[in-house]
């Protein structure tokens, strides 16, 4: 009997470790050659930038660790490993792998422009692409042991492939290079003619091409005649054998997008990436976080938005081609609001003293708000005009009840910026208005429910409030203005009333009745003092001996030597 229970928990035990192993099946399929390109020609390699690639990596890395939840450790660092159990959860794990491997081959990139000069870069460089080949077997690894799709097998193997020969390449073993470019070339280019569209793999293969004609060059050089490597040609087998697998596989997955009461479907593997890509970046940022790493999230959400808007612009002409147009027009529109909501929110921020204004930096004023909700509204018009936009649905009455919130708010930082000049009455005539517009908002906000239907009539009755305080406060300085011009009229016609005319020529003043009329002369003309001209009488004179001089005058001489002088012209 025990032996029976054994064999039966032994049974058990390997039924379980079979479903396990039936579960762990990755059901994602990655194109990770498009997926780098996009990620590569958004983000300084078209400049051949590979230090603002890496720095973008390693924030596209930051942002992924926090969306998963898969941290470090706040104060002591503990190296988490992704397993395959991890892979099959949620795709952005595989992201983060080949993320990982592209910094660091974008580091040892950037390190080679200057490893000609300096040998400790060439050593630098060499163990960062030894990174690269660890984080490119470890996605390929797992891509294989998950039964990922055909495609992403093979994309991998060949990343894989070129890291590696990318290293070799670097250290100088020519022969082994030679094999690992060759192999990715072939696969490149049998994915190229599986596919439909195999541009970008041929560019790929292309791209690899001088390297080989280099190694082959060395090689030669070295005197071998023939390379051979038993892994190239176990690869090739099993390349035909996934090819082959690929052939009986049905068409990829199609995304399927509800909007306005109309649907239509994505079947373009590069629009479901950058759609994917999108959807984190908005999520982050509607998560909170800094502003600038925020506005950061939506330059990269708007730049997603661009080169799926030129994708569907290329494709076919369909049926939902119109649709899927105005969808994304409105997906830009409201991304872009909520940029330059963030922005608002920012200068908000540091005109209350909320965020402290860097030094050097341009303080920030009611009229920045001003023009910021300026472009709010005006992209607000522009999303009226899409023309998929159900003009009675939720998403159109949505616009409207935000056109008259943040008309609210224009005209609350107009009258702020009044009261700032000192104009108050210009300012109580802008919160008077205000007011209005917050009974409009208001009353159209409560006509239907949506989500921050709360929030946004919370936040009109404090405006509400406020917009009170701020208006008597300027009727209070308004009178006190006029009390003063009074003050000061009466006080300068008391200083001109008994003044002559001729002294206050360049004075205004106000004559109300005939006692008012300025005095142009008073006759009799007073007397006036006059400064008389003194006399002088210099009769001391008469009275001093002066002494005498005749003896130092010379005298003049006469005859024979005045005679010689006048010659010599003495």
């Amino acid at each position: 009997m025990a032996a029976v229970a054994e064999d039966v928990a032994i049974e058990d035990i390997k039924l379980e470790e079979a479903a396990k192993e039936e579960e762990l099946v990755c059901p994602f399929a990655l194109k990770l050659l498009s997926e780098i390109r996009g990620y590569q020609n958004l983000h300084g390699l078209k400049h051949d930038d590979y230090q603002r690639y890496r720095q973008y990596c390693t924030r596209r890395l930051q942002r992924l660790y926090k969306g998963l939840k898969f941290l470090h450790g706040s104060k002591k660092f503990s190296n988490k490993k992704i397993t395959p159990e991890l892979f099959v959860k949620d795709v952005r794990y595989m992201q983060i792998v080949l993320i990982r491997a592209e910094r660091a081959w974008a580091y040892a990139m950037d390190l080679k422009q200057f490893a000609n000069t300096e040998s400790r870069k060439q050593v630098h460089l060499i163990s960062k692409l030894k990174k690269a080949v660890v984080y490119a077997a470890e996605l390929e690894s797992n891509c294989v042991m998950l039964k990922c799709d055909a495609t992403t097998q093979l994309e991998a193997k060949a990343y894989h492939s070129y890291m590696t020969g990318m290293l070799l390449f670097e250290q100088g073993h020519w022969q082994n290079a030679l094999l690992a470019f060759t192999a990715a070339q072939k696969i490149y280019n049998k994915l190229a003619d599986a596919v439909e569209d195999g541009s970008l793999y041929r560019e790929k293969h292309d791209e690899m091409t001088p390297k080989v004609q280099y190694c082959l060059y060395n090689i030669q050089s070295m005197g071998i005649e023939r390379v051979e490597g038993e892994e190239g040609e176990v690869l090739f087998e099993e390349l035909d054998t996934i090819i082959a697998t690929k052939a009986t596989k049905t068409s990829p997955t199609v995304r399927e997008i509800r909007w306005e009461g109309k649907s239509f479907a994505i079947s373009s593997e590069e629009i479901k990436i950058l759609l994917v890509q999108m959807e984190d970046n908005i999520q982050l940022a509607k998560e909170g976080g800094s502003h600038d790493k925020r506005l950061e999230l939506y330059e990269e959400i708007l730049a997603s938005c661009r080169d799926i808007s030129q994708l569907v612009k290329k494709a076919e002409k369909t049926d939902s081609k119109e649709v899927m147009t105005d969808y994304f027009s409105y997906l830009r529109i409201a991304n872009t609001v909520d940029r330059f909501l963030v922005m608002a929110q920012q200068v908000a921020d540091k005109l209350k003293g909320v965020v402290e204004t860097r030094a050097g930096s341009k303080m920030a004023r009611p009229e920045d708000l001003v023009r910021l909700y300026d472009i709010i509204l005006q992209n607000y018009a522009d999303m009226r005009d899409i023309t998929s936009l159900d003009k009675d649905g939720e998403v159109y009455r949505m616009v409207d009840v935000n056109t008259l919130f943040y008309r609210t708010m224009r005209c609350f930082y107009i009258a702020e910026c009044h009261l700032g000049q000192s104009n108050w009455l210009n300012a109580i005539v802008l919160y008077d208005k205000c007011t209005e517009h917050i009974s409009q908002t208001l009353a159209a906000a409560q006509a239907f429910k949506f989500s921050a239907q709360e929030s946004m009539c919370s936040e009109m009755q404090a405006l509400g409030k406020q917009i009170y305080s701020q208006r008597c406060s300027a009727h209070a300085s308004a009178f006190l203005q006029t009390q003063l011009v009074e003050e000061e009229g009466a006080e300068t016609a008391g200083s001109l009333k008994n003044k002559m005319l001729a002294e206050t020529l360049e004075d205004f003043r106000i004559t109300q009745n005939a006692n008012d009329l300025p005095t142009i002369a008073t006759l009799p003309p007073d007397f006036q003092t006059i400064p008389c001209k003194p006399t002088f009488f210099d009769i001391s004179l008469n009275h001093i001996e002066f002494p005498n001089l005749d003896e130092r005058v010379e005298k003049e001489s006469s005859g024979l030597s005045s005679f010689t002088k006048w010659i010599w012209g003495r």
